[in-house]
């Protein structure tokens, strides 16, 4: 059983497009689309060049279309991840696809160059840090026994406080290691009670973490004004884009806001106005919007406002990675610290006996 789902999981490997290469992907795809290639014929251009097993997947996509399903069904074949799909759904819905594939191939590239980034930066503390690990396993193993047999002999009171600091320095790592498993077993065991509820507690729960909540925000109200923007700017009226995003099933948060706003607008709240009373959103959000309805242009200055507010979240993703490498950089150097102490505590024990 075990072997048939690494035999399919490798299979299916190859019949879809690495994540790396989901973002040359999408731009090469735009491209080509703006060519005026009609998208069967711009993914089976493109498909060879990203996918190992070509020829199967391009069967697998034109046996998609023939049975009627829409291009959102040929990018999860592809294995795009649900934070892409949602987009392209819309797309279908308001005609821009190749704006939204364009604009999708941007903010994957950001993604994957933030991944690509973080691990360049963890791979040499990782090392140094598996380095160390072995280093103070191989004091515990030798050097300690050694040294607790000739402060043995010795006869000294003090021997003792000093074998034991020594052995609690040289569990720091493991200390460190454990704490570290802990908490990412804490926090999936947490998160997965925490999305088993309800959207709304959801919501509330992250928007009352504080470094949690600015980035929340950010991101909710990112693809907020995106598919609004793009459903107002192909000329859809305003509750229609409001029933196209409560229909969506690839973001329920999304759906729930809309859902949320759509009452209010109902209720007589103008569209800014729900904005402000939902509170989920970022704090300069709602003048972008009076903005817009006082101009006219509010699907394209709603547009607008999701590219600023990709650059601000690669702004502060930069931030955020360039403080990891020095923290783990000083975690190593305490680690290196405790290990010196740990060698000379009892070589200095040793020379005050003698």
């Amino acid at each position: 059983m075990l072997f048939k789902e690494i035999k399919k999981y490798f299979t299916r490997k190859g019949e879809t497009i690495p994540a790396n290469m989901q973002s040359p992907f999408l731009s090469r795809l735009s491209d080509l689309l703006k060519e005026g290639y009609t998208f069967h014929e711009a993914v089976t251009m493109l498909l060879p060049f990203h996918v190992k097993n070509a020829d199967k997947v391009i069967h697998q996509v034109t046996e998609v279309q023939k049975d009627g399903l829409n291009v959102t069904e040929v990018f999860k074949l592809l294995g795009f991840p649900s934070r892409l799909l949602l987009p392209i759904n819309l797309a279908m819905i308001h005609g821009q696809l190749q704006e939204t594939v364009s604009i999708l191939g941007v903010n994957a590239g950001i993604y994957e160059r933030a991944k690509k980034r973080l691990n360049n930066l963890l791979i040499y503390p990782l090392f140094l840090f598996v380095v160390i690990l072995l280093l103070f396993t191989i004091f515990r193993l030798y050097f300690l026994p050694n040294m607790e047999s000739l402060l043995g002999t010795r006869e000294a009171l003090e021997s003792e406080s000093t074998i034991v600091w020594t052995s609690i320095l040289l569990q720091m790592p493991n200390t460190f290691l454990l704490l570290i498993v802990l908490l990412a077993l804490l926090l999936s065991v947490f998160l997965f009670f925490i999305n088993k509820k309800k959207v709304e507690t959801q919501l509330n729960f992250y928007r009352n973490i504080p470094v949690l909540n600015s980035w929340y925000r950010l991101l909710l109200t990112r693809v907020f004004s995106r598919e609004m923007g793009g459903l107002i700017e192909s000329g859809m009226p305003l509750q229609q884009s409001f029933d196209a995003l409560i229909d969506q099933q690839e973001h329920k948060a999304l759906q729930f806001m809309a859902e949320q706003m759509k009452n209010k607008i109902v209720h007589g709240e103008s569209f800014s106005q729900s904005v402000l009373l939902l509170d989920y959103f970022t704090e300069d959000f709602h003048h972008f919007i009076v903005h817009g309805e006082n101009s006219g242009y509010l699907g394209r200055e709603l547009t607008l406002y999701s590219e600023f507010l990709s650059d601000r979240i690669e702004a502060k993703l930069s931030r955020y990675l360039s403080i990891i490498q020095p923290t783990l950089f000083l975690i190593l150097a305490i680690f290196i610290i405790g290990a010196y102490l740990a060698i000379l505590l009892p070589i200095y024990e040793m020379i005050n006996i003698v």
